[in-house]
Order: C-alpha cells, then sequence, then structure tokens
C-alpha cells in the first residue's frame, strides 16, 4: 500500500505514473491529486505570488501533463505511463471550454433541477415520474455531500444504502453529471440553463427550475491558510470515504464544527487533534506543524478546517432572487411557495443550513409545489410540517484578529488576493464590495466569489462596524463560470 492509503486497491488496475520523473503507483480512476496525496506528495503548485500550493484548499490545480501546460489535476483521471510537473498559476487561466465543431445538443423538460444532493434527488423523487426532469450536477456523482460521509446520517442510517435507493430514478429524468450550469435565462415561456459536459454544449429548456446548488465550505483565514496539506471539510471527507486515502496521519481539525469531521477520522482510525483558535501553519514543502493563537505549536501533517457551509448564493442572484442575512449567512428571500420568482425554485442547503434529511424533505416539499402547479394531486404541508422539526443550524462568524495576523500571509482568495490587500482597501475608505473587487480582483477569479467574497464582507462589516445585513452583496453575473464570451454569443 501507499503511504496514505487507507484500504487495499485492486491491483489489476494499478499503473504507474511520473511525478518530476519519479515513478509513483497509482490506481486508475483516481483525479491525478488523490493518487500523488496517496504517495505523500503534498505540494503540486505555486500562486502567481510564489506561495507553495497543494490541491485541496483553492481553486484548480495546474499542471504540466505529458508535456501539456495548464491541466487541472483536479479534473484529470491518471493514465499509466502519465508524466506529471509542477506548474505555477501565473499563466493559467481555467476556463469552460467548448467544442466548437459538436452541434449544440438542445432538451426540453418540463422541471431542470441544478444540483443532484439529497435536495435535488428529493425534488424528483416527489414528482415521481409524472413530469419530464433533467438533474444537472456538476460532481461526478449524485447524492452531493451525502455522498462523502461514511458514518450514520439522521433519517438516512446508512449514507451508502440510503443513495442506493436516492438514485433509482424515473425512466423520464435526464442526469447530466461533470456537467458546469453556466446560469438560468429567460426565453419565452420556458427558462433556459445552458450547461457543459467535456467539451459539449447543452441547452436544456424547461417550464420549472430548481436551484439545489448546495452549499460551499467556509474558508478560514489564518497565516499560510493555502499551504500544501490544509484541507477543506469537503475534499478531506472525499479522498477518505471515496478514494480510502487520508489526508495525514496525524491531523488538527480546526474551526467552528469539528465533529463532522472527527466521527470520520475516529472510523478511519486516524490520529487528530482539535484546535479551535489556528493563528499559523508552518512547514517546508507541505504542513509540519499549526501554532493556535496562544502560541501552542501542534507537531501534525495535515490541517482539515471544519468551519461549517454557507449556501451558494451565486446561482440565486444570477437567477434574480434577493438575499437577507440570517443565522450568519446570506439566504434567498423566498415566497409561500419556496420561489425566488415565479417559476424558479431554490430547496436544500442553497436555502438554509440544515441536516441531509431536512434538505431531502425541503426537496420533496418543492417537487410538491411543483406538481400542484402542473394540475396533479400533491400535499406540500405534510413536509411543511415535517420541516418544523428541523431548525437550520447557525454559522458562527468569527471576530478576526485583523492587526494581530500578518496578513501577507493570509489568503483571502485563492487568487493571490491577501487579507491585508482588502484590509488596506477597506481602511482607505472604500467599503463598497463591488469596488473592493475591482481593485482587489477579490471574487473575480475560478470560484467567481463562491468562497471568498463573504469573508471580505466580514472584513468590511469589522473594519466599519457595519452590520452584515446592511451590506450590498454584489450579484452574481452570468456566466457563472468563467467561459470564453464566443460561447454565450454563439447566437443572436
Amino acid at each position: 500500500m501507499r503511504p496514505l492509503d487507507l484500504t487495499e486497491k485492486d491491483p489489476s488496475k494499478r499503473v504507474t505514473i511520473y511525478f518530476e520523473g519519479r515513478p509513483l503507483e497509482a490506481y486508475e480512476g483516481e483525479k491525478v491529486t488523490v493518487a500523488l496525496l496517496a504517495n505523500g506528495v503534498y505540494w503540486l503548485t505555486t500562486s502567481t505570488g510564489g506561495r507553495k500550493r497543494g490541491a485541496f484548499t483553492f481553486g484548480p490545480v495546474p499542471m504540466v501533463v505529458n508535456g501539456v501546460k495548464n491541466v487541472n489535476a483536479r479534473k484529470t483521471a491518471v493514465k499509466d505511463g502519465m508524466r506529471l510537473e509542477r506548474q505555477g498559476y501565473g499563466d493559467f487561466q481555467e476556463t469552460v471550454e467548448i467544442d466548437e465543431s459538436k452541434p449544440v445538443l438542445q432538451y426540453v423538460v418540463d422541471v431542470a433541477i441544478i444540483g443532484a444532493g439529497p435536495a435535488g434527488l428529493g425534488v424528483v423523487k416527489e414528482i415521481g415520474g409524472r413530469l419530464t426532469t433533467a438533474i444537472i450536477e456538476e460532481r461526478g456523482w449524485l447524492g452531493g455531500d451525502l455522498k462523502l460521509k461514511g458514518v450514520e446520517q439522521e433519517g438516512f442510517g446508512d449514507p451508502k444504502e440510503a443513495l442506493k435507493e436516492l438514485s433509482d430514478l424515473p425512466e423520464n429524468t435526464r442526469v447530466f453529471l461533470k456537467s458546469v450550469a453556466i446560469g438560468v435565462f429567460d426565453k419565452g415561456e420556458y427558462f433556459l440553463v445552458p450547461i457543459v459536459r467535456g467539451d459539449q454544449l447543452i441547452e436544456i429548456l424547461a417550464k420549472r427550475v430548481v436551484l439545489a446548488t448546495g452549499a460551499v465550505d467556509n474558508i478560514m483565514l489564518f497565516e499560510n491558510n493555502d499551504y500544501p496539506g490544509v484541507f477543506r471539510r469537503s475534499d478531506a471527507l472525499e479522498v477518505m470515504n471515496v478514494w480510502g486515502v487520508a489526508p495525514g496521519r496525524k491531523v488538527a481539525v480546526v474551526g467552528a464544527f469539528p465533529e463532522e469531521l472527527t466521527a470520520e477520522l475516529d472510523r478511519w482510525g486516524i490520529e487528530y487533534v482539535v484546535v479551535p483558535n489556528p493563528k499559523r501553519v508552518e512547514g517546508n514543502e507541505k504542513v509540519e506543524r499549526l501554532i493556535d493563537a496562544n502560541g501552542n505549536v501542534y507537531e501534525v501533517d495535515a490541517v482539515i478546517v471544519s468551519d461549517g457551509r454557507r449556501p451558494d448564493i451565486n446561482p440565486v442572484t444570477q437567477a434574480g432572487g434577493k438575499l437577507y442575512f440570517k443565522r450568519g449567512y446570506y439566504r434567498p428571500v423566498l415566497d409561500s411557495n419556496h420561489r425566488i420568482r415565479e417559476g424558479i425554485y431554490v430547496a436544500g442547503s442553497a436555502v438554509s443550513i440544515k441536516p441531509h434529511y431536512a434538505n431531502y424533505l425541503e426537496g420533496r416539499l418543492v417537487g410538491a409545489y411543483i406538481l400542484r402547479e402542473f394540475g396533479f394531486e400533491a400535499e406540500p404541508c405534510v413536509y411543511e410540517e415535517r420541516l418544523k422539526n428541523y431548525e437550520p443550524i447557525a454559522v458562527p462568524v468569527h471576530r478576526l484578529p485583523l492587526d494581530e495576523f500578518n496578513g501577507e500571509d493570509v489568503q483571502i482568495c485563492g487568487c493571490d488576493v491577501t487579507l491585508r490587500k482588502v484590509d488596506d482597501v477597506v481602511k482607505s475608505g472604500i467599503t463598497d464590495l463591488q469596488i473592493i473587487k475591482r481593485l482587489t480582483h477579490l471574487a473575480m477569479g475560478f470560484c467567481q466569489g463562491r468562497f471568498c467574497l463573504f469573508n471580505g464582507a466580514v472584513v468590511v462589516s469589522q473594519r466599519t462596524g457595519t452590520p452584515m445585513d446592511k451590506l450590498d452583496i454584489p450579484v452574481a453575473r452570468p456566466p457563472l463560470k468563467n467561459i470564453r464570451m464566443k460561447v454565450p454569443a454563439r447566437r443572436d
């Protein structure tokens, strides 16, 4: 077994890859980043500012693959004989690429659901084949965050068994995995949802749209928070429970919700320490120690940030929704039928943070509302009543020690936007987040602000004393993913 393997792998799928000329063991189907992690390789790329970075904190991982530059290793599967070299961010820009020689595929459905987590699958289950549906998922699996869990989940029990049942979909449901939704646009009596799968442009025309786009992990701010060996919660869960690889052999769990990781680490027998107040990460080519705000030093080889999740607001605002601030995050304003406006519904963690089973019930609720709109018998009140048992989870907004941090070492945005850069602009008197974006490039890169914009708002709020609910949060503009202008300009 490789140094960080948690499970035995199928020997018939063993291949050899070469990293910086060194032969390493890998297995067919693995992502490049997972295969390298299993071999103990954490440092994969370098930021434009010269900072060493790994694969599991920020954005894409540009690498040279078989002599070809600008390949995102996060999305690339290993192949026998593959040769890999580090590449910096300097000349890399990830975009959604379209093969213009391929004709655009077009499908017409009653309901398009963006997001295949418990909420999105709940919508399909409630509709039960009575309407035609399309479910669009950026990741390569159904189940969303539930797929990443290894321990029993309230309401579902064994997540693997629950997903078997949830993934049994009606024949008139089209499933688009590894497909990126570019936005939601009005088109007469339909909504147009352009998606890209591989290099194929697909247009979904739908009478109703459900945004079940989930939530994003909170990026916690501390010095060297982008260092190789620092993991987001979701990435740590994925490498353990999907790929059977450990993030490290002795890890520190930081953030307000360590329990989301500790049960999983216990299951795998991985040694860990919970550190509630991280100040700085240090090491040579990867994490070697974590220092907390009290000066305590923890010798660890990985740090997992488990600081809660916040709704992914970009699809909501791009589609015309409004926001309000409650329980530590921005949420969509919904009408009595769970719509942000006529024809566009929101369900699951995109509405509020709650357990997976509550997200599933909310998906069933939205499905019932849609059925009733189409003239079918449905009882949304059943799900409304059951959802009263689930109070949305509050996520703390940390008080940042802005004057104690070395702001140059704190990455507020993976596109080399430091805390100091943003803080200096705010201290100069500029507090409009739209202008801060333009001056610092905050929220203008790979994630389009999904991960970094909230922390930018926190800096403004704390420096100026302005409550979070009084800040003007920029609206996400199409396309939701970086894409060449010629794609949306393809037609009049």
